[in-house]
């Protein structure tokens, strides 16, 4: 099973409603985490992302970042009504800003404090909760901390990222560390970081054979494939997969233009070739094409040049 990664920004139900129309292979997405809120008012304004309407091609599992109980309690009720069966609480997100207000990985340090939420809200919530994390904020123990608090609790599974939160997302990935973690937990693991590659996806494997639920994040904007071929569906020819590539981005613009203004659409389009650019061999150059544009028509000129004329890099192929 492959599960989406709740990329803040970028995985939104725009992206997630077109690409379900153009490639295969993911079965289910978290959603990018939303901010606890009081209230019925604050959540129909920051929840816009999982509101069913917007969500028609695409299973997904609502993610909540925040310390509080009685707001995720809050948002759980109303999530309920939604239609929603699972949640997952972030306690991965490596953000200073976030975790400087001990949300997301800023909570790994305080496993007492965990352990306090969850004794509040799993009683309260209609909903099988899981948890996203890392193997800690400052140092690799922390993870061996919380291990115990999580195990306590009925959880769906846990998703880990295996770097600490100060490496952001770059550096080593830390195997052996969380390799040495897997026999300690109760609960199912699904493995996510640096799955760019069907070779980085096998390697990986190799790494983990008690794992059998995968999330990807940045390797699907690099090859949108990605899913599917990790499925064992075949490569299509070059020319296809450049046609489909470009229908792909062709449609998510105009989704796009039908939910943002001209302003929105570009500055958007700018930030998501920071990713797509990676598919090809020169992506600065590309990125640098896309990063000049002033308008969709111009975006549209170029992501038909760039497509046609760049070169794609061997695993992309």
């Amino acid at each position: 099973m492959i599960f989406l990664a709740p990329l803040q920004g970028y995985t939104d139900f725009i992206f997630r409603n077109v690409y379900s129309r153009h490639y295969k292979g993911i079965d289910i997405a978290i959603s990018p985490f939303i901010s606890m809120s009081p209230g019925k008012a604050g959540i129909l304004h920051i929840a816009k992302d999982v509101l069913p309407t917007n969500n028609f091609t695409m299973a997904i599992i609502p993610q909540l970042m925040g310390n509080n109980a009685e707001q995720f309690i809050s948002m759980a009720q109303i999530l309920g009504e939604w239609g929603y069966e699972q949640l997952n609480w972030n306690l991965g997100c490596p953000v200073p800003h976030s975790t400087r207000k001990k949300r997301g990985c800023g909570l790994m340090p305080y496993p007492e404090l965990v352990r306090e939420i969850l004794e509040h809200v799993i009683p309260r919530i209609s909903q099988r909760l899981s948890v996203k994390t890392r193997l800690g904020l400052n140092n690799m123990d922390e993870i061996y901390k919380l291990i115990p608090v999580l195990n306590d609790f009925s959880l769906e599974n846990i998703i880990i990222h295996p770097r600490i939160g100060i490496q952001m997302y770059e550096g080593e990935i830390h195997h052996e560390v969380l390799k040495s973690c897997l026999p300690l937990f109760k609960h199912e693991i699904i493995y996510n970081g640096d799955i760019k590659t069907a070779d980085d996806f096998l390697a990986i494997k190799k790494e983990y054979p008690s794992v059998q639920k995968w999330m990807i994040g940045r390797g699907i904007f690099y090859n949108p494939l990605l899913p599917s071929l990790i499925k064992g569906n075949q490569w299509p020819d070059a020319e296809k997969n450049n046609e489909a590539f470009l229908n792909f981005l062709l449609d998510l613009y105009n989704e796009m233009k039908i939910n943002k203004n001209e302003e929105q659409v570009v500055y958007k389009v700018k930030d998501l070739w920071k990713l797509f650019s990676m598919r090809y061999t020169d992506s600065e150059k590309v990125f640098d094409q896309i990063s000049h544009a002033s308008s969709t028509d111009e975006i549209i000129r170029l992501t038909r040049k760039i497509v046609a004329e760049e070169k794609i890099i061997e695993s992309c192929k």
